[in-house]
């Protein structure tokens, strides 16, 4: 006579299920996939969104829309939405780095404050309507969002991850606008910052929906 199974014991496995998930892995294995390094895509979403940023600086200087007194006055504030922009990037990519997405939230929200508080008030009104900031800093965000979801991809799904990574893309959009628009403080609140909000929810919703290569915290 048998023994009596315990029922508080480990589960039995099915011999079946665990050679289907065996083949399953070799199978995988055998595709020989080349494998990204966290830190290459790290440096790639950072690269994506400051070197767009630097870029259009540089346009924007040799049209003759902004000018180097103006770079060095605004200089304090375009190296923290830079700063921002490498802690959200390296800490939306890097496994396990739960407390440095919270520096890096932290870190949009101070410069965020900084962007209205230190907006003068505009000194002429603007020809082109306000919304036109908002929709310029979207599109200033497709590649680095692109680049963002890509990343986001090699980790499963997690809310602050997400919003890290979209804050990171949206710091194009705000470092532009502080060489790009001359309007008041709450311009920037309503238009510019109201575009970041965006960038960070695009980049959570589809950071939600799209399927994860692998399932790695």
């Amino acid at each position: 006579m048998s023994p009596p199974s315990n029922p508080w014991g480990p589960p039995r496995l099915d011999p079946k299920a665990m050679e289907r998930a065996l083949a399953a892995s070799r199978a995988e294995l055998a595709l020989k996939q080349p494998v990204r390094r966290w830190r290459s895509q790290a440096l790639g979403l950072f690269a994506a969104s400051a070197g767009l940023a630097l870029a259009v600086m540089g346009v924007l200087l040799a049209l003759g829309r902004t000018t180097g007194a103006m770079l060095m006055g605004r200089a304090p504030l375009l190296a923290m939405l830079l700063s921002t922009s490498a802690v959200c990037a390296w800490g939306a990519i890097a496994p396990r780095r739960r407390g440095l997405r919270q520096v890096g939230v932290g870190m949009a929200m101070v410069a965020a404050m900084l962007l209205v508080l230190m907006r003068a008030a505009p000194r002429e009104p603007s020809s082109l309507p306000e919304w036109v900031c908002t929709v310029s800093h979207l599109a200033l965000a497709l590649v680095p969002l692109v680049v963002a979801l890509v990343g986001l991809r090699s980790a499963a799904f997690d809310p602050l991850r997400a919003a890290v990574a979209g804050l990171s893309v949206g710091t194009v959009g705000a470092f532009v606008g502080e060489l790009a628009c001359e309007q008041g403080p709450g311009h920037v609140a309503t238009y510019h910052l109201g575009a970041w909000a965006l960038v960070v929810l695009t980049t959570w919703a589809l950071s939600k929906r799209i399927q994860p290569r692998t399932y790695a915290p």
